[in-house]
């Protein structure tokens, strides 16, 4: 049998790598027993893939129940000769108990008896079941009465000996005489979940089209999704917690008589085995591992309106995606366990994009002339032929698979009540909340005590309702947002709502600047601006010094009223950072790797204009992440088109004139102003002349609002 799975398993596994599939594996831990493994079933290759990941990963050695109709030619000889039965085995039931007491094997099961290709599950009067014309009722019991068979049978044998095990099978002429009687039969519920689901042709497909010309048969038509799921999505396989068939058979393990009372042993197994198939189908649909397009959906036929408005969409799932964070018990999507904001401000943001092109392409949305949609929910709930459903109401299907869950549903009802200002506004605080949690979290880190709103590294966020126009603006390096205080402040009270965002690992200890890289120090920046987009209509963005730079790349990526950038560092008097501190910081990693002290690994900073505001030392590491922003920045000014004031001191001892000069030169914005200004310190921004660079702030958003 190990033979015959691993030259499987190695013929899977090459097939695999060919197509290029994309598999995630999880697990709640295995048990050290015979399993009886419970899987959700939607597509034929999970008969072979789920074999080849047990044997691969885990080396369980499994066999499984396949439809009787793929045993056909050289497919179903190579089937057989893996350890594959038919589901019309007439001694099925006896060769997998036989297994399972054994220890030979374990056994994969699909209760559900078929592909549910429509995934319609329903969770009616107690029970779950399938609806397609398949099978139209509560899911197939057989797997949890053979895991109960099995467990009654190692009861009797424990007290009988291998006798019992010879009559439990004695009608089909299996012997289970051999079977290990300490082995405990535990089911361990599969979940396989894939993401994105989308029809279209692949190239496999298509150059099997060309050599025999059936394009347009079922299986085709079949072929295309599947085929596209292997070459093209992501493939979570998650093994749940493993059940316990003890609890179960509690009263036969207290009295010894029942074992050999047929009335109740079939009374029991009636009983108990929709109990057992429900507890064990439950846990399986709820591990399904929740993503984007099922939040896609779920927002979408939950929205009060059949006018679809995008803006709308999005903010609607952002908020839904930040409800099912809160929820306990599901398995989140990468996608959703993070922040998720982009989608808000970055209309290209691909989960977006791709669902809205699937909704459209089966005239699920039509765009109308306004830029909208419209939502045309019949068609979505249109009966389609069972074996085409995948490819022509894909979204209905991924629907499916979580509106069975009540809570969740429940959950984006609540949210769509909700108009899109208040929406809005609620993201705008969660988001503020957001950042203080990466702020507290750091400082207990280094301070075992939570921050107050006076430290220099909080986040300063004035806002009132009233005021249209907001500004985000960035702190430099080895800074905080205090830097930033009395020009947030100058700015409020023209009219103007200002965010300051902490730069992570700033304002609270040097020693946090080693865990941060430019990843997250341009995130901060995003989040604040996608908070401030949410309750002003016109945004402007800007920074000090490295906080400028942050704001160009932003420039670069998404749409802004403004940007305003001040002794912003593309050119550093001090060559340390641009030549000599990625050679050291190559080097300090090596060196790291062999296990030895660093050459050198802080960098003073002790002449700051700014002591009590700015590290006093900084690391390397963080110097070589501040040159990666230097670098990007410099590679990204000629796509920021829209109106920039660049102010620069022209004797600045940190940042060279020059800097200014060549991002006024580089951007291709019309709207353009350069302000040169006689300063010797770099922190132009608390001098005794910082009112002129307020001035000049403020005239420019105004005149641009």
């Amino acid at each position: 049998m190990r033979f015959s799975l691993t030259v499987s398993s190695l013929l899977v596994g090459i097939a695999s790598r060919l197509v290029g599939a994309n598999v995630k594996v999880s697990d709640e831990g295995l048990p050290e027993s015979s399993i009886l493994f419970v899987s959700n079933h939607f597509t034929r290759f999970e008969t072979f893939l789920l074999p080849y990941i047990l044997y691969s990963r885990y080396g369980i050695v499994s066999r499984s129940l396949a439809d009787d109709t793929v045993f056909v030619g050289l497919l179903g000889k190579f089937m057989r000769w893996a350890g594959t039965i038919s589901n019309k085995n007439k001694a099925r039931d006896c060769i997998i108990v036989e297994d399972l007491l054994k220890g030979q094997s374990n056994w994969i099961i699909y209760p559900e008896g078929y592909m549910v290709k429509n995934k319609r599950i329903t969770f009616d009067k107690g029970e779950f079941c399938t609806h397609s014309p398949e099978h139209e009722g509560p899911i197939h019991t057989g797997a949890a009465v053979m895991a109960l068979r099995a467990r009654l049978s190692q009861l009797r044998a424990e007290k009988h000996g291998h006798v019992e095990g010879r009559r439990f099978c004695s009608s089909m002429g299996i012997d289970v005489e051999d079977f290990d009687a300490s082995l405990k039969v535990r089911v361990v519920p599969v979940s396989i979940t894939y993401y994105p689901i989308r029809p279209g042709k692949n190239r496999l497909l298509t150059w099997l089209d060309s050599l025999i010309h059936q394009r347009s048969t079922r299986i085709f038509e079949e072929m295309e999704i599947e085929f596209n799921l292997l070459m093209d999505s992501e493939i979570d396989i998650h093994f749940g917690t493993p059940i316990e068939i003890d609890s179960y058979v509690e009263a036969f393990m207290k009295e010894e008589r029942l074992l050999y009372n047929r009335e109740k042993i079939d009374s029991f197994l009636e009983r108990e085995r929709k109990v057992l198939t429900n507890r064990m189908m439950k846990q399986l649909y709820s591990k399904i591992k929740i993503n984007f397009d099922h939040i896609f959906i779920l927002s979408l036929v939950t929205m009060p309106t059949v006018k679809v408005c995008p803006s709308y969409l999005r903010t609607l799932i952002y908020k839904n995606a930040r409800s099912l964070r809160k929820m306990e018990g599901y398995r989140l999507h990468p996608q959703i366990e993070e922040e998720m904001f982009r989608l808000i401000i970055d209309k290209d943001y691909a989960p977006f994009v791709s669902a809205i092109n699937i909704a459209t392409k089966q005239k699920i949305l039509y765009l109308d002339s306004d830029g909208e949609y419209l939502f045309d929910r019949s068609l979505l709930e249109k009966a389609y032929p069972f074996h085409k459903v995948r490819v022509k109401n894909t979204l209905n299907v991924i629907l499916n698979e979580i509106k069975w869950q009540q809570e969740i549903v429940s959950m984006a009802i609540g949210n769509s009540k909700y108009s899109e200002q208040e929406l809005k506004e609620d993201n705008f605080s969660h988001l503020q909340r957001r950042e203080w949690a990466y702020y507290e979290k750091e400082y207990r880190h280094y301070h075992d005590c939570s921050p107050g709103k006076e430290e220099k590294g909080a986040p300063i966020v004035l806002f009132d309702s009233k005021n249209e126009t907001g500004i985000v603006f960035s702190h430099g390096y080895l800074s905080a947002p205090r830097e930033i205080e009395t020009l947030a402040e100058f700015l409020f009270e023209k009219g103007i709502n200002v965010y300051v965002p902490r730069l992570r690992g700033h304002g609270t200890d040097p020693n946090a600047l080693k865990e941060v890289t430019v990843h997250d120090w341009e995130t901060d920046f995003e989040r604040a601006v996608t908070a401030m987009k949410q309750v002003c209509s016109r945004v402007f963005i800007g920074g000090f010094s490295t906080g400028g730079l942050l704001a160009l790349i932003y420039a670069s990526r998404y749409e802004v009223d403004g940007v305003i950038v001040i002794n912003s560092a593309l050119k550093l008097h001090d060559l340390r950072v641009s030549y000599v501190v990625p050679t050291l910081q190559f080097f300090n990693e090596m060196i790291a790797y062999l296990h030895a002290k660093g050459i050198m690994e802080w960098i003073d900073n002790d002449k700051t204009e700014q002591p009590e505001i700015n590290y006093l030392r900084h690391p390397l590491s963080a110097v070589s992440e501040l040159e990666k922003v230097m670098r990007k920045a410099f590679n990204i000014l000629k796509n920021i088109t829209m109106p920039i004031l660049v102010i620069q001191g022209d004797e600045d001892p940190v940042v060279k004139r020059k800097s200014a000069r060549l991002i006024y030169d580089t951007v291709r914005s019309e709207d353009r102003k350069l302000l040169l200004l006689p300063r010797k310190n770099h922190a132009i921004l608390a001098d005794g002349n910082h009112l002129e660079v307020f001035e000049a702030i403020a005239r420019f958003i105004e005149n641009h609002s």
